[in-house]
């Protein structure tokens, strides 16, 4: 994690002391023209040894919840791979995790690239599936919900 030496924004500093505190920061990402709003964790890998996490789609104030019962987890030893599939996480709903390519990690979690200082970081999306239980790779899928769940391992890397 970075080094506290450096000179931080208060912004930073929040970062750092809620990694400190509470082993995770989850960072809340507006919509953008490109990009529906997500949330991702920063922290996980530090304090836990667990990949950290991003969420696309959810209302962030459910997003950050879900962030903060995954490292609940890992502090009591809990790790999540790719391909597990996890319920009890999202009420009413199971999640699947899907690897995070590398090329996008410092794009898509910037603030977690620069709290690790640019050391390689294992990164998990938390897709969750529609009222249906169809998830986004499913054909028949609405495309609105494909669109505002992208799933990034699913991608080509941009």
């Amino acid at each position: 994690m970075r080094d506290r030496s450096d000179q931080l924004t208060p912004a930073q500093r929040r970062v750092l002391d809620d990694v400190d505190e509470n082993g995770v920061h989850v960072v809340r990402v507006p919509a953008s023209e490109d990009w529906p709003e997500h949330c991702y964790s920063v922290g996980l890998w530090h304090s836990f040894e667990q990949p950290e996490v991003v969420v696309f789609g959810l209302p962030s104030d459910i997003a950050n919840e879900l962030i903060e019962a995954i490292a609940d987890e890992a502090a009591e030893g809990v790790t999540f791979a790719t391909n597990d599939r996890h319920d009890g996480l999202l009420h009413a709903y199971s999640v699947r995790f899907e690897a995070v390519p590398k090329a996008m990690v410092a794009d898509r979690l910037p603030i977690a690239a620069w709290a690790n200082q640019g050391e390689e970081f294992p990164v998990l999306q938390i897709v969750w599936p529609d009222k249906q239980g169809h998830w986004p790779w499913d054909s028949g899928v609405r495309d609105g919900f494909r669109e505002m769940q992208p799933v990034l391992g699913r991608m080509e890397a941009t």
